[in-house]
Parts: structure tokens; sequence; C-alpha cells
């Protein structure tokens, strides 16, 4: 894979040109690392106009690396990382690596052995301070006799944010703060808003052409994008807990939504968008593979019960407004069975839904290098669209980069349906 970067000038403030080399891996997620702690390493430098990384920045990269291991596996859990250092030596680390495992305290904790008492303790979120499924973390750390606890993040729970960190300083625990927060927070952000909203993060993904056709007039298109961005479009799916298209992406490619990059060991949710449950049930998405959810009209539930009885899919009944299925609920409700993010990959007619909706968070766009032409091809986004260009989706760029031969475009849009704060007090 190939970045394209710019270089940020450290004028603007010393820790935004750090935060860029960390967000290069922790934007582009899909559980892919660009080597983010190697190339702070190799920026160690206030030559050349680079911001001097500290031994806190450092380390927090590392466990930010860390952190990420868990991606697609600790769902509805965040992702965190932590080291221990003990006279600028790394003595132990550890990840959260399933859900319901240890968290990633704990298991620096036992990696470390006796060697603890004095040590700093690097964490990209703050330790907890309930009982859950294991006990708070920040017991542990006070009995282990951790010196020092350096914090990316708090915790986005609003409930719960800040305790961690009162409890370790009244336990006499030094503790500082915000060290890397942006790469920590973009890192968890499905988690973030699953918390702060209760419905998944959005995704829309598009493969198209130069001309931004996304299949030929005859309807083809296998293959758009590039095998390297097939593959790298398997890890971004890997990385979500759910995965959505329409009916006639069911219809006419009779995917298998299925995560096949030769290393995953699970598969997302499977959701398919058809409001008269015209889909056959023969299709492979009602297969073996993952589970599979189909969203319909609930006037029509009872005829689409009947016609999916010999499969094991799952039913989502939603109200239909002006044609469309209401989709606001639907993401209610795969927040509620904890879907913490969503990868719509439907064709144009979704595409506007979500985008027309004000439902999408993160847009990645692949462009092929190829033109298609044909005024009835089909097109990345189609729908009603909007009427005048001032009225046009805002998008914030934040990186591009070349999977083989085809550019990805990552941005960001406003999901305005579900307004939630992003303003979480850092000490």
């Amino acid at each position: 894979m190939n970045e394209l970067s710019l270089r940020v000038d450290d004028r603007a403030g010393s820790g935004h040109a750090l935060q860029s080399n960390i967000l290069g891996w922790a934007d582009l997620s899909a559980g892919r690392l660009l080597r983010s702690s190697r190339a702070l390493r190799r920026n160690d430098s206030s030559r050349n106009g680079y911001h001097r990384v500290s031994q806190d920045e450092r380390f927090m990269a590392h466990a930010l690396e860390l952190a990420e291991r868990g991606r697609g596996f600790v769902s509805p859990n965040p992702m965190v990382g932590a080291c221990i250092v003990k006279y600028g030596r790394l003595i132990g680390q550890g990840y959260h690596a399933c859900f319901g495992s240890a968290h990633a305290e704990i298991m620096a904790l036992r990696q470390s052995g006796g060697l603890v008492r004095g040590a700093t303790m690097y964490v990209t979120l703050e330790p907890c301070s309930t009982y859950g499924k294991t006990p708070p973390c920040v017991e542990a750390i006070r009995e282990a006799k951790i010196k020092r606890v350096v914090i990316a993040t708090m915790d986005p729970n609003p409930s719960h944010a800040g305790r961690g960190r009162t409890i370790l300083k009244r336990y006499g625990i030094q503790v500082t703060t915000g060290v890397l927060r942006r790469a920590a927070e973009v890192q968890i952000e499905a988690y973030s808003k699953w918390m702060r909203t209760g419905v998944p993060f959005v995704i829309l993904k598009m493969a198209q052409s130069l001309d931004g056709k996304i299949a030929s007039r005859t309807g083809e298109s296998k293959w758009i994008s590039g095998s390297r961005a097939r593959k790298w479009v398997h890890d971004l799916r890997a990385s979500c807990d759910a995965v959505l298209v329409g009916r006639n992406t069911v219809a006419a490619d009779d995917p298998l939504l299925t995560v096949r990059n030769g290393k995953c060991r699970k598969s997302p949710w499977r959701i398919i968008l058809d409001r008269s449950g015209t889909c056959s049930p023969k299709a492979r998405v009602f297969g073996e593979g993952a589970p599979t959810i189909l969203a319909c009209s609930e006037r029509l539930m009872d005829e689409a019960a009947r016609k999916f009885r010999r499969t094991k899919v799952t039913f989502c009944p939603l109200k239909v407004n002006q044609g469309r299925l209401d989709l606001a609920a639907l993401l209610r409700c795969l927040g509620s069975i904890g879907i913490t993010s969503l990868l719509v990959e439907g064709g144009g007619e979704v595409a506007w839904s979500f985008i027309d909706g004000r439902l999408v968070d993160k847009l990645v766009w692949i462009v092929a290098p190829k033109i298609v032409g044909g005024r009835d091809a089909k097109t990345s986004v189609e729908g009603l669209g909007f009427e005048a260009i001032s009225e046009a989706a805002r998008v914030r760029m934040i990186r591009m980069v070349l999977v083989g031969e085809d550019l990805v475009f990552e941005g960001r849009l406003d999901s305005t349906c579900f307004r939630e704060s992003l303003n979480v007090k850092q000490g």
C-alpha cells in the first residue's frame, strides 16, 4: 500500500505533526497498521520541521499498535492496548484480544511479572473502574504499585468518564492524560458513537470507475476495482460488526458478504434491505457463513416470514416512509443488539438513502482508473439527489491512499440524525 501524504508543519502545534503520523493507520482502519511506531522513531528529531517525539508519545504509539490487534474481535468493547515501562525499558505489554477476555492492563501486568513496582503504565483508554465481566483495572494497578499511569483518552461513557482517573489519583498514583488523544479517539470512534447514541458508526463504501460508474450499462460490475483493493475491502469488512446491502445488490451479484482474506476468524452480521421481501430465499447471503438480518416493511412481515421459514434469517420489521424503510429505526435496532459499526456496501439507491437521511459518519470511496461510460450505467449515488449545489453534502477529507492501482479516498460526513458530543473532558 502506497500512501499519498502531506507533511504537517510543526508550526501548527507540536502535537499536530505527531498525531498525523499516528492517524495514518488509525483513520484508514480495517485492522491494518501502517508501521506507526517505526515512523515515530524515524521522526524523533526536531530537524527538518519534525516534532521531537517524547518518551510518553513513543510508548503510547506502541500501545495504540497493540490495541489495533483487537480490531474486529472485541466489539462491543473498545480496542485497548497497554504497555509497562521501567527505567525507559519496556517490561510488559498487552491488549484486549476478544470480547470477554482479560483487559489490556491485566495482560501487561501479567507479562511484567514482579518487576512493575514503581513503573509507568501506558494505556490507550482510561482504565475501567467498575465490575463487569472482569474486576476493575484500577484496583489491579494499585495492587501492582504502579507509580504513574499515562492515558491517551478518557472513557467515552458519560457516566464513567473520569472515574478511573480520579480513583487512581486518590490512590496516590500520578496520572497524565491526553497523550496522542486524537489518535486514540479515532481508533475507538465506533465504540464512542455507540456508547453515546446507542447506534452504530456508519461507513459508506463505494467502488467506482473514474467517471462514477459502479456497473456497465448491461449491469456487469465484476470487477470495477483491482484485486488488491478487493482484498483490502475484506479487511475493512472484517473490522466492522455488520455489512449492509439492498435487494438489488442481492439480485444482481448474489454476494456472500463474508470475509475472505485468508486470516480472519469471523464474518460480520449481514443486513439486507428488502422492503417488499422480494429476495430469493435461495440467495447465498441467507445461507451459512454469518448471521443475517432481513429488514422489511412491518406490513409485509408475516408474508416474508412464511417465505423465509426454511432459512435462519432474523427479521427486523420497519415502518415505510415515502417508499423507503426507516433506516434510523434500523440503526437503533442494530445498536440494541450490540452492533457498534456498520459497513454499507449497497448500490446507488442505498447510498443516497443513507446520505439523504444524514446517517453516514465516514465515506470510503475506491476509484478505479477506468472509464465505463453509458447514460444508463449505474452510478455510485443515485436517488432523487439534491436540488442545488449549495445543498450538496459536504465531505471533510481525511486522506487518500493507493491500494494497488486504485485510489482510496476517505472522508467524513456529519451524522446529524444522531447528534453526539465528542468533547470528553481531558485532564
